[in-house]
């Protein structure tokens, strides 16, 4: 007779397939366009391409140095002072991760110990409840309430104010809203920083998906920020390769020291050849930036328009290329109940179309996304008009 089995950590009882990628896995069964996971439909540049064949061929298939290759560092430190005006030490204070999911995670597990809190502003993405439960601690969540998603400066001074306090999160721009954080509400988060003494990991992997003539600022260019942010990006977005993994921290050297740690023992390294390749990604010039802000304009033009079309609030993102849109007027329009969960499913099932449930990016409330949903726009025109052309079906099925 067999004896009990033991049982899994506890910690992870609360932690569920992803939302994100199981809603993915579920539109490609059902042949659904998916508009639910942010990923390109499209190839990334052919340079891009060329060089990770060529890396391939050269022989980068082998270990490469833990912290990532120098010459990508070197790469990513000198991008970084030509868009930002400051050069970290490409050996001290930049580390070459497997995405920026790892980057997130090894920062919370290096930095954050047991006991202590993390402020998250939220709608966030879920990988951040993961890191929290990873590191062991307890998270404070901050909600940036639609529709005009901006925080409530007397919230976030309450949860700073709590005991044990180490650490923010927050991503600029944002996903799922595509809201741009301006210079006044990064000011009022690192003014916080400073007077509690915490640490901002500050995800800023939409870096370069700016409309509108607004402007991303990194925190760390704040006054008083530098020494206590932890920078994350990485090549997923900005270059169309979600697949290759390859993101990055920058910190101060004391910061990257315990952040390397972690990393060390989990990833060892990022892939060998796509960093090789992720050179030539990171040294494209202006141009490519233009053309990139431009290309994604154009796809933001047509899909909320699309998606107004077909009866939903979609707001205007101002970067990122998400909107979290308002669902409840084609429920109506269709008798469905405003439940965004049995909503997806439906559309995926009748439309053959994907998203996500908003309520899934909120914690301390998920009722602030449950009449929304995100949908995801960086995809071919091809791609688009088939859209268009599934979601004409709702006024259709509206009039039955």
């Amino acid at each position: 007779m067999l004896g009990s089995m033991p049982s899994p950590a506890q910690r992870v009882e609360h932690l569920y397939e992803s939302t994100i990628r199981g809603l993915t896995v579920y539109a490609v069964s059902k042949g659904a366009i998916n508009l639910g996971q942010g990923s390109p439909d499209f190839n990334p540049p052919q340079e891009l391409l060329n060089a990770a064949s060529n890396a391939l061929a050269e022989g980068w298939n082998q270990y490469v140095p833990t912290w990532g290759l120098p010459e990508l560092r070197e790469a990513i430190a000198n991008k970084t002072e030509r868009f930002y005006g400051f050069r970290p030490n490409p050996h001290t204070e930049v580390t070459v991760t497997c995405g920026v999911t790892e980057a997130v995670i090894s920062a919370l597990v290096g930095l954050v110990d047991k006991g202590d809190k993390v402020v998250i502003l939220e709608p966030a993405h879920e990988n951040y409840h993961a890191g929290v439960v990873f590191a062991g601690v307890e998270a404070i969540w901050v909600p940036i309430r639609p529709p005009e998603f901006e925080f409530d400066p007397d919230e976030l001074k309450k949860a700073f104010a709590q005991p044990n306090v180490k650490a923010v999160i927050f991503n600029t721009p944002h996903n799922p809203s595509g809201r741009v954080f301006r210079y006044d509400e990064l000011q009022e988060i690192a003014d916080l920083c400073i007077k509690y003494d915490v640490f901002a990991i500050a995800d800023e992997i939409y870096e370069h998906m700016v409309f509108d003539g607004l402007q991303h600022i990194p925190i760390a260019t704040l006054p008083g920020m530098m020494e206590r942010t932890i920078t994350i990006s990485g090549l997923s977005k900005s270059y169309s390769v979600t697949g290759w993994r390859v993101g990055y921290t920058i910190a101060p050297e004391t910061l990257t020291n315990a952040i390397r740690k972690i990393h060390d023992f989990t990833t060892i390294c990022a892939p060998a050849p796509l960093q090789k390749a992720g050179i030539t990604a990171i040294n494209f010039g202006q141009e490519y930036y233009d053309w990139l802000t431009g290309y994604y304009l154009e796809r933001r033009t047509r899909a909320i328009q699309i998606f107004t079309d077909a009866g939903f609030v979609a707001p205007t993102p101002e970067g990122a290329y998400y909107t979290l849109a308002d669902f409840r007027p084609v429920a109506d329009a269709l008798g469905l109940p405003h439940d965004d969960e049995k909503f997806v499913y439906w559309m995926i099932d009748n439309l053959g179309i994907g998203s996500i449930p908003g309520s899934s990016f909120y914690r301390s409330d998920p009722s602030l996304g449950k009449g929304r949903i995100r949908l995801a726009f960086p995809k071919k025109d091809e791609t688009l008009g088939k859209v268009a052309e599934r979601f004409a079906k709702l006024k259709q099925l509206a009039s039955l």
